[in-house]
């Protein structure tokens, strides 16, 4: 259990990392929200989070486009029941396809497109959200989910504070690779490859 949490945190980390510095207008208003809501003369606390609307929605935005793992952890019925048409047998094993679900046409536009302005109200949900499961719902939801949360959140807001980021020299925004590798989770194909520059007070890194 610890290694999955460990393991799907990183796996979040790393595409939300690539997806920001990715489209540089998305990194702008992280950091402006950062800079409004912690400042520039101390480093962040995890009483900011709260705080931290826009960068909760990358990390949303994240988990849609690419979730730690592409199925949930399998359930099963405990009776029979119909959804949708369907007969489904007690004990059946269901999947929650969760790769599909961020993509349902029916329910985004521009799937392919990294938009986290999607999740802000009234657009986005103030509630439950069952467009997107990265910890699954109900009783069965994981149980580490607002840690995930916050380890997540806590390290991309220290990330995006304390630096700036940009490709490696002769590498565009654009052209950041996003190719993933499927499996038990998701990571990408190729480790994220980045230049990172301070922008606080030096005597904020000793």
């Amino acid at each position: 259990m610890i290694a999955a949490a460990t393991d799907t945190s990183a796996v979040t980390n790393e595409w939300a990392m690539t997806e920001v510095i990715k489209h540089p207008g998305v990194l702008r208003k992280v950091q402006e929200e950062l800079d409004r809501v912690v400042g520039t003369d101390r480093l962040v606390q995890e009483s900011d989070l709260a705080h931290l609307t826009y960068l909760r929605c990358v990390v949303r935005e994240t988990f849609r486009l690419h979730p730690a793992g592409p199925f949930l952890i399998p359930h099963e019925s405990t009776m029979a029941t119909k959804l949708m048409g369907y007969d489904i047998p007690a004990k059946t094993r269901v999947f929650i396809n969760t790769y599909a679900l961020g993509r349902n046409r029916r329910v985004w536009d521009d799937v392919d497109a990294f938009r986290p302005e999607r999740h802000l109200p009234p657009e986005g949900s103030g509630g439950a959200d069952f467009r997107i499961l990265p910890f699954s719902a109900g009783k069965r939801r994981c149980p580490g989910a607002r840690l995930g949360v916050i380890m997540v959140l806590m390290a991309l807001a220290t990330l995006f504070h304390c630096f700036d980021w940009s490709p490696p020299e002769g590498v565009r925004c654009k052209e950041i690779d996003t190719e993933e590798v499927y499996g038990m989770t998701m990571p990408k194909a190729k480790p994220l490859v980045a230049a990172a520059r301070p922008r606080l007070a030096p005597n904020l890194y000793d």
